[in-house]
């Protein structure tokens, strides 16, 4: 039993947990803040092209990394729940 997990579904919730936290962080501090309102992104002469990553992308880019990591999380737990029997 590792960090509690008994099964595939306990394994899953957790990893797909984390993997959502940062997923979130990715895109409110990453992609709104950093990218979005400070210059360490800015490149000489493209100013007239912000915002650099659009509300659609943006939301996409959320969306298809939410569905990645539920992937993600499906084959890590399944590769314990083998491990671990």
């Amino acid at each position: 039993m590792i960090n509690g997990m008994r099964g595939f579904f306990e394994g899953f919730w957790q990893m797909f947990a984390i993997l959502s936290i940062v997923n979130l962080i990715d895109r409110l501090l990453i992609d709104e803040y950093w990218v979005g309102h400070t210059k360490a992104w800015e490149i000489p002469g493209t100013e007239d092209m912000k915002p650099y990553i659009n509300k659609k992308d943006k939301f996409c880019k959320w969306l298809m990394g939410t569905a990645g990591f539920a992937v993600f999380s499906a084959a890590l737990a399944g590769i314990m729940s083998l491990l671990m029997k």
